[in-house]
């Protein structure tokens, strides 16, 4: 892409981000520990009402850039290696598309039924891994359908994996459930009151090893935590709505703080908050572009998909794109980077090629950085 800057080459620069002067505070303030909690084992912990998209308009304020697949209805996203998949309203059909070919308002390529799921997720080995009530499973690059694994987890909400095949699922009754590579059960992390996000730093990140990292919207905190032996680091509190999250290239946890209308930007370990920074629209959905090394956030409330670089460690709005209505689950294919934006309203998939010309975002005043608050560049 033409005018990217360098963070787009093969040399990958260290970033510069902001350091809120009260990460330390805060951490010191909602450090996770057995502090006692109510009977049912949920932690006597601060929270907030958790927080949820945005309600975008009735009616489209502009036609969605690219294509729109009207077939493809549902709760969940995964995409990878040139195909996308949907997830039914009721979880018991795998729509499959492949994007070849694929124009509005599109037909699948395959109907896969499978056991009750809630989340959805694709493996770096192009399969899936689903979970639903008491069920985790793998589909196939062939729709093949592995055999369910029964794993007593009754309110899966979200799940990930790691770079050695290990599954971990999130709960709503605030546990991270960790799963090996054959879908055996390892161990059990509580301490938390939901599970709302899992992020995994990818491999060549700019950390010692591996970090896994909690998001929970009733603290609308995020947690570490070392799924090996089942401890969790300090928390952080996510602005006082915190929604999504997801992780980019260099290990950066990114998280919408949708009630105050932010994204978030947190590294290192321990864990500190590096940026905040200013999304009007009602930041909700989140994915991260490797291709072109941008943060894609979707803005329920005006139905525009906006991306920005972090290359210098703080964002800068770069594109700015108008969207299905409801845009809540974003999601990009690796492989090529095409980006997909699934409706929260019945209005299909939306799908954003590589090859598409981005519309420009128009410059913006640069934002006023606030007393204290210092400068620093993200240790490796």
């Amino acid at each position: 892409m033409d005018g990217m800057p360098a963070a787009r080459s093969g040399v990958r620069p260290r970033p510069r981000a902001l350091l809120t002067g009260c990460a330390v505070a805060v951490a010191c303030a909602l450090t996770v520990t057995a502090c006692g909690g109510s009977d049912d084992g949920t932690p006597d912990v601060p929270t907030v009402t958790p927080a949820s998209a945005v309600a975008a308009p009735e009616a489209a304020t502009a036609t969605p850039l690219g294509t729109v697949i009207t077939a493809a209805t549902g709760t969940a996203i995964a995409a990878t290696h040139g195909r996308f998949y949907v997830l039914s309203d009721d979880g018991t059909t795998v729509l499959r598309f492949d994007r070849t070919g694929v124009t509005g308002p599109g037909t699948p390529s395959a109907r896969i039924t499978t056991p009750a799921l809630t989340t959805l997720i694709a493996a770096a080995d192009g399969t899936l891994i689903g979970a639903g009530p008491d069920v985790l499973v793998r589909i196939g690059t062939d729709n093949a359908v592995s055999p369910t694994t029964r794993t007593g987890v009754a309110d899966p909400t979200v799940i990930a994996h790691t770079a050695d095949g290990r599954v971990l699922v999130g709960t709503a009754s605030g546990s991270v459930v960790v799963f090996g590579k054959d879908l055996a059960r390892m161990r059990t992390i509580t301490g938390f009151v939901r599970v709302d996000g899992l992020t995994v730093s990818p491999p060549g990140a700019d950390l010692d090893d591996e970090q896994v990292v909690v998001l929970d919207r009733a603290q609308s905190s995020v947690t570490p935590i070392d799924i090996g032996d089942g401890s969790k680091g300090a928390a952080l509190r996510s602005g006082n709505g915190a929604t999504t999250s997801t992780v980019d290239s260099y290990g950066r946890v990114l998280v919408a703080n949708t009630r105050d209308g932010e994204i978030l930007g947190f590294f290192g370990k321990p864990i500190i908050n590096r940026f905040r920074y200013p999304v009007p629209g009602s930041p909700y959905g989140l994915a991260w572009d490797h291709k072109r090394g941008l943060l894609w956030v979707s803005a329920t409330a005006i139905n525009e998909l906006i991306g920005y670089d972090l290359a210098d460690g703080e964002p800068a709005e770069r594109y700015r794109a108008p969207t299905v209505l409801q845009p809540d689950n974003l999601g990009v294919d690796e492989s090529t980077g095409t980006i997909y934006v699934l409706s929260a309203r019945s209005g299909g998939v939306q799908i954003i090629d590589p090859t598409l010309a981005l519309p420009t975002a128009a410059p913006t005043t640069p934002r006023t950085v606030s007393p204290g608050t210092t400068t620093t560049e993200a240790p490796r």
